[in-house]
């Protein structure tokens, strides 16, 4: 090997350096917060140092033409090794690291134009600013140095590369185990998980889409499954009874009379107070895990704890509550931490509060209780909004005129 090319491989590994500096901050910025971007764990990120290769040797070729059609057979090469890297990834681990399907003019989510057109622009910027630069310097160290170097870079990336690769087959092994063993696990067992592969999940956020269908979705249907199967049973046996059962409410009398629970009449909900919502919901999770022999307790008093959030969530304008997009996420912690703070709670009722949202959470239920409380709000959730549309539509329904009978005048022949 010639002294160029261990200059052509330092470069690939400065080039490797700035696009995880790239990434890194599109990343930090896009998610308030630090993160390590890239697939390797260590700051290279080498389809960048693989793209700028790629331009410096078509640079040669591409000299004479115009600015524009540089611009153009920039952004056509480097998105087609974008699409490849991304083929090459779904086909090794059946993963989507990135996802561009809800760009305009995409390709299989694998590019997209917006991205293209940004690669294009940043290529010509390397071409004139950053590799005139960079090479110069690199070129100017002594060849036993650059030797050295580009060695002690390439056993790096290698290894580095190695176990990147494993942690990405464990990720893949992990999620299927605990899709398949969700229910015998511990809130322990699970965090600790998801909480394994972190830097990953944040490094390509789509991920977390990828546990939301191998898990949540998949659970979700044996769950819908399973509650379509009892729906119209139970729908049936509540049919004309009152909701002030005795057994009712001595299960939730202690939280249904607190002063700080009642509060919650002061809030909206839909077409009804939040303390109406929340008593709905608790005696129908409390009906149906009753009639199937579940802990109708736990179910009850987790119901009517899950909206215990005690602020108006369509009144966005106070600095210390979330805002409007993020009411659906963060509500529940905060009815969580406001029921630990006024009642004793145990494992279901905690899993209810904090879990009644999904799939909107990432992690689904762990209780069949738990996926009672979130069967039962959305659907007397969705019963309260239609009924109010309902009525709306009536009144906004504009009255017809009545129309006047003609009498048909029949003219005798004389």
């Amino acid at each position: 090997m010639n002294a160029g090319m261990y200059h052509y491989l330092l470069l690939f590994g400065v080039y490797s350096f700035y696009g995880w500096l790239i990434e890194s901050v599109y990343r930090s910025v896009t998610q308030r917060r630090p993160i390590n971007a890239g697939f390797l764990f260590g700051p290279f990120v080498p389809i960048y140092g693989f793209g700028a290769i790629f331009i410096i040797v078509l640079e040669q070729a591409f000299d004479q033409w115009n600015i524009l059609l540089k611009l153009f057979m920039y952004g056509l090469v480097l998105s087609a090794i974008e699409y490849i890297v991304a083929v090459l990834i779904e086909t090794i681990f059946t993963l989507k690291l990135w996802d561009y399907s809800k760009n305009w003019f995409n390709i299989q989510g694998r590019v997209c134009l917006l991205f293209s057109g940004f690669w294009a622009i940043l290529a010509l910027v390397f071409v004139y600013v950053i590799h005139p630069y960079t090479s110069g310097l690199v070129f100017s160290f002594d060849d036993g140095y650059v030797r050295a170097a580009s060695a002690v870079l390439l056993v790096y990336i290698g290894i580095d590369f190695t176990f990147s690769v494993a942690t990405m087959a464990a990720f893949r092994t992990k999620i299927a185990y605990l899709y398949s063993e969700y229910f015998n696990l511990s809130n322990v067992e699970i965090e600790n998980i998801i909480d394994s592969f972190r830097r990953i999940r944040r490094a390509f956020p789509n991920l977390n889409t990828y546990i939301d269908r191998k898990i949540n979705v998949e659970i979700k249907s044996r769950v819908n499954t399973f509650l379509k199967s009892i729906q119209d049973k139970v729908i049936m046996n509540l049919k004309g009874r009152k909701p002030l059962e005795k057994e009712f409410y001595e299960t939730i009398g202690d939280i249904y009379r607190h002063g700080e629970f009642m509060k919650l009449k002061r809030y909206y909900h839909h077409n009804s107070s939040i303390y109406a919502h929340v008593r709905d919901v608790a005696y129908f999770s409390y009906r149906i895990s009753k009639y199937l022999g579940l802990d109708y307790r736990s179910a009850a008093r987790g119901a009517l704890l899950h909206d215990f959030f005690l602020y108006d969530w369509r009144n966005h304008d106070a600095p210390d509550l979330p805002r409007k997009k993020y009411h659906g996420i963060e509500h529940p912690k905060i009815a969580l931490k406001n029921a630990e703070k006024y009642f004793s709670l145990n494992e279901i009722e905690r899993d209810i509060i904090v879990k009644h949202m999904w799939p909107l959470t990432l992690m689904p239920p762990r209780y069949k209780e738990s996926f009672i409380v979130t069967f039962a709000d959305k659907y007397l959730s969705s019963k309260e909004f239609f009924d109010e549309f309902k009525k709306h539509a009536v009144k906004k329904r504009p009255r017809r005129p009545r129309l006047k009978r003609r009498t048909r005048t029949v003219k005798h022949p004389s």
